[in-house]
């Protein structure tokens, strides 16, 4: 059975069971039904807050670690909120987020901007490719420009628009919703979804799970079958372990109904759509359709360079341009779609030949100061006009992640029933080094014969070594060597020397 791309199945917690494959037909037939559409109620999002952990150097002190690099200390976390909808009307907005891409690519087909914007778009590597380009690729094609115009003094511009979803003017999003669907107003079945995803009502997770006397709707198999589950409410001591205990369901809907609806919150937001929902995306690049054009038509008249990632926006222009240019920017996210770009959240790089070799530093945009010990940061790289690197910020993650990994793998093998307390090695082998790294087909059983294996069209994408191992090899062009591969090669040693302290905790 062929399955719809926008039929995404998942089974993170909300109001109701989660919708499976099994509910493939019904759903379907729902979800391209222009009546029911029109008609469906939806229910409140469910609301979270990450937090992301943010290390910085500090500048205060005068030592340094043996490495020689600053000494870092944890600064204020970034928070940032998301929002889940339903299992059904998570299925109807991935659906009318599928017309909507459909009508966007259709849209900026043939503008002169289209290989700017390159978030949230399947865009081939090259023509009757099946492959899409990914950051990597969009860095590089950034980093080429400034060194095919390396014989010229370079302004690269940074900017980063201050919180970006939450601030789309639902005005200009209803009139370029409407523009991209070549109508003179919305449908009513695109209206119902644009008062979903604008008019914001929620509940808080935590709030949910409390008042259920922190019990959670869980998924058990049946004894004796590998097919059959069960459906419980369990008690459940942290909302931390949700997915350890596999949580499925707050509440089935008519529960909610009955008993939940005084917890409805409203955001009462006449700006903002939810971060997080299957529609969002690509209301975004809707949104910045006239400032896509525009900019670009600026930027290109003078030879210069233009992406939007997102909210992450790069220009790269001539120096003589660039207070113009950086005018520009903040005068038309201001006045033409009413969004904002903090002064601090703007960075200016310059490139030129200094002592005989070309080379990238940052500069203060009002003292022109400049600051050889930073570099352009951009999609997760650092480029100083010689050579890409991958930011330490991302090696750090990777590292923090797999000391974690080891602290949680080694606290279920002290606390499992298995008698020789054993870690499983093999899944943090396959997540943390080599071993995990290599792209793989998945094998999964046959429906007629478990016992058999048969190929399947997904694939095992690896880890964050074949990220790696992939910038390095797209990077080569500019760097010339092997210089990314080389940033992660204390990993391995790492890996190693967390395996045999954790071991020693289980003997």
């Amino acid at each position: 059975m062929e399955l719809e791309k926008w039929f995404k199945t998942k089974k993170y917690p909300h109001i109701g069971l989660p919708i499976t494959i099994k509910d493939y037909y019904w759903v379907k037939e729902y979800v391209e039904n222009f009546d029911k559409v029109r008609c469906h109620s939806f229910l409140p999002l469910i609301h979270k807050i990450i937090l992301q952990r943010r290390f910085r150097a500090d500048n205060s002190l005068p030592d340094r670690n043996p490495s020689g690099k600053r000494k870092r200390f944890i600064d204020k976390p970034k928070v940032r909120d998301i929002f889940f909808a339903s299992h059904l009307d998570s299925l109807v907005f991935s659906k009318y987020n599928e017309i909507l891409a459909t009508a966007y690519e259709s849209y900026i087909e043939n503008k002169n901007f289209n290989e700017s914007v390159v978030a949230y778009r399947k865009i081939s590597i090259s023509k009757g490719s099946e492959n899409n380009k990914c950051n990597i690729d969009f860095a590089k094609t950034t980093f080429e420009f400034i060194q095919k115009n390396n014989t010229k003094n370079l302004t690269a511009i940074v900017s980063d628009v201050t919180d970006f979803f939450p601030s789309l003017n639902h005005k200009i999003l209803k009139k370029q919703w409407t523009s991209v669907l070549n109508e003179t107003t919305l449908p009513k079945d695109h209206y119902n979804i644009f008062k979903a995803i604008t008019n914001i009502k929620y509940i808080e997770g935590d709030q949910l799970f409390e008042s259920y006397g922190k019990t959670m709707i869980v998924e058990n198999g049946v004894p004796n079958s590998s097919t059959k589950t069960t459906f419980k409410r369990k008690e459940i001591k942290s909302s931390k372990h949700f997915k350890e205990k596999n949580s499925v369901a707050y509440c089935e809907k008519d529960e909610f109904l009955k008993n939940n609806l005084n917890l409805i919150k409203s955001k009462n937001n006449i700006v903002g759509i939810p971060q997080g929902s299957p529609i969002s995306a690509t209301l975004a690049n809707i949104y910045m359709l006239e400032f896509d054009q525009e900019i670009f038509d600026i930027v290109s008249s003078i030879g210069g360079f233009y992406q939007r990632y997102s909210d992450d926006l790069i220009i790269i222009c001539e120096q003589q341009f660039e207070d113009d240019i950086i005018k520009l920017i903040r005068d038309k996210i201001d006045n033409l779609v009413d969004l904002k770009i903090e002064p601090k959240k703007t960075k200016i790089f310059r490139f030129e030949e200094v002592k005989g070799k070309f080379i990238g530093f940052e500069i203060d945009e009002k003292t022109k100061a400049p600051n050889h010990n930073k570099t352009l940061a951009y999609l997760g790289f650092s480029f100083d006009g010689q050579r890409v690197l991958i930011k330490t910020s991302g090696f750090s993650k990777f590292y923090r992640a797999m000391k974690s990994s080891f602290k949680k793998s080694t606290s279920l093998a002290i606390h499992s029933k298995n008698p020789d307390r054993s870690l499983f090695k093999s899944r943090l082998y396959k997540r943390f080094t080599h071993r995990g790294a290599k792209r793989k087909l998945i094998y999964r059983p046959s429906k007629a014969d478990k016992k058999v294996y048969e190929k399947t069209k997904e694939y095992y994408w690896g880890n964050y070594l074949s990220y790696i191992n992939k910038a390095n090899e797209s990077m080569k062009s500019i760097n010339g060597d092997n210089i990314i591969k080389r940033q992660s090669r204390k990993f391995w040693k790492k890996f190693n020397d967390l395996m045999k302290f954790h071991e020693s905790r289980l003997k």
